[in-house]
């Protein structure tokens, strides 16, 4: 008997979405599809105040009513060996986007055959291939939990973001990757993991500039990213980190939130220097109560707590200018150090929680 329902005609694990504002300000998903094993969840927006500093620039467009948070999730909390995502999603102008996970990106290992053979090797590739375009002052956060390969997967990411530089797009991204299930004793055990990040700028006036670096679209390279991470010997190559990430930045939404990591590694102690204040190690308690600091005072004592963290969670740390982004990379010697890291850093510095509300967050919890 045929079947009653139409043929799908989407291909597995292909997801498109499309973001745009419906007069005045009231941002709408246009298309939002989706097919195994991926799956899109909207959860509730968030109201974007009228008194943000940036919207009060004389410079700064307006802006939507919020922000959507849009989950990217995958049946059983993971991929399977094998499986292929591919995400492709678009940003109209002055629209706000949100990416967030609900935990770990678990990549399983392959299962052993049923007769009882050996696996296969090397076994399948899992892929997760994401496409982005954000127009002019549109912007985008993502922000998933760090992804966590299973000893013996093999994995592979692209992520490719086309953004309109000179019409103010904007993008934030953390990406990061942890030593596997460390509660079972993995250590860097997967056979590879793969990453690579990229940004074009498809700015009108870098469609009309000549010279290397373009693509078929005439988009310009702004920054290329990658991450091989391969089998045997990672443990050693890592040293004692538990977890490795990269955060990138760029356009003007962002631009605070980029000063403030270039600012806080410049204020790191360097080596040879000498910390004439290594006997106050500042704490709550050393604040008479009922003392009021000022912000720079209160500033420094929120520094030295994070420094004296960092050093006791493992945490190591890096950012610089690349052609117009910033670029931080971050180790720890476990998650939940880079996580708390990460969150001081993030809140102490207010963008994400002010322009994106508190799912941009959710990372970090």
């Amino acid at each position: 008997m045929p079947s009653p329902f139409p043929s799908s005609t989407s291909n597995p694990g292909t997801g498109i979405v499309k973001l745009a504002l419906r007069p005045p300000d009231q941002p709408v998903f246009e298309v939002l599809s989706f097919s195994y094993p991926l799956k899109l969840v909207v959860s509730a927006h968030h109201k974007l105040s009228q008194s943000s500093s940036l919207e009060a620039s004389a410079t700064t467009p307006l802006r939507p009513s919020s922000v959507p948070l849009l989950f990217l999730l995958t049946y059983g909390g993971g991929l399977v060996s094998g499986d292929q995502i591919h995400l492709s999603i678009s940003l109209t102008p002055k629209t706000r986007l949100t990416i967030a996970t609900q935990g770990s990106t678990k990549i399983f290992k392959p299962s052993l055959p049923v007769d009882g053979s050996r696996p296969v090797q090397p076994p399948p590739l899992t892929r997760q291939d994401l496409c982005v375009g954000i127009a002019a002052n549109a912007a985008l956060w993502l922000g998933p939990d760090p992804c966590q390969p299973f000893a013996s997967s093999r994995y592979a990411q692209a992520q490719i973001f086309e953004v309109d530089i000179e019409g103010g797009g904007s993008l934030g991204l953390v990406d990061w990757v942890s030593e596997g299930r460390s509660a079972r004793g993995e250590r860097w055990e997967f056979e590879g993991w793969t990453g690579k990040n990229e940004i074009w700028d498809v700015s009108s006036s870098a469609n009309g500039k000549s010279g290397k670096g373009k693509n078929e679209k005439g988009a310009i390279l702004v920054l290329r990213d990658n991450l091989i991470l391969s089998a045997p010997g990672i443990a050693s190559r890592v040293d004692s980190l538990g977890i490795f990430g990269t955060i990138i930045l760029i356009g003007p939404l962002f631009l605070p939130l980029a000063n403030f990591f270039i600012d806080e590694f410049k204020a790191l102690p360097r080596i040879g220097a000498r910390d004439w204040n290594a006997h106050k190690t500042l704490k709550a308690a050393d604040t008479p109560s009922g003392t009021l600091l000022t912000d720079k005072e209160r500033q420094e004592h929120w520094r030295k707590q994070r420094q004296g963290r960092e050093k006791k969670d493992g945490v190591l740390w890096t950012a610089a200018n690349v052609r117009g982004a910033v670029v931080v990379k971050f180790g720890a010697s476990e998650v939940e150090g880079a996580k708390v890291w990460l969150r001081e850093m993030l809140r102490e510095e207010g963008t994400l929680d002010k322009e994106f509300g508190s799912g941009a967050l959710m990372c970090v919890k």
